[in-house]
């Protein structure tokens, strides 16, 4: 992408990512230029005229056109589709109340002073209540 092309306010691509953490990248609008081809974004977010993320703590993002952008945003969305479609709701449901249920009791315990793991007690009776738990949730479905 040559940024020297681009003004004020033309649409431009916004590159994170496409690997195997998956695919990110987003579209935002040019709102400054400086002299030296600094390209200030909406978001406030600056690039260098070679268009890599000026002051990036951690891994730079870069400039790209808005149509590899979108084909970047198309990407994602059907991976996270696909992988809606597989994964059951309900059971990740349950699975997240059972784990806040026991993460409570064992909160509850550790207030009133049952710190201790003896011989790995506390983490049977985590997995006890858990289990017990996930199984009254199978048989009693919520009523949504």
């Amino acid at each position: 992408m040559n940024t020297l092309e681009l003004k004020i306010g033309d649409k431009v691509g916004v590159f994170f990512h496409d690997d195997w953490r998956g695919s990110k990248a987003i579209i935002d609008e040019v709102i400054h230029i400086s002299s030296s081809g600094t390209i200030t974004l909406k978001n406030g977010t600056r690039y260098n005229r070679n268009g890599r993320e000026v002051g990036a703590l951690g891994e730079a993002t870069y400039l790209c056109t808005p149509e590899k952008a979108q084909a970047i945003i198309n990407k994602a969305s059907a991976l996270s589709q696909d992988k809606e479609a597989i994964d059951d709701p309900l059971e990740k449901r349950r699975n997240k109340a059972a784990k806040l249920a026991v993460k409570s009791a064992i909160q509850g315990l550790n207030q009133y002073g049952w710190y201790a793991d003896i011989n790995g007690e506390m983490d049977a009776l985590e997995s006890e209540l858990q289990q017990t738990i996930l199984s009254y949730l199978e048989r009693y479905e919520p009523l949504d």
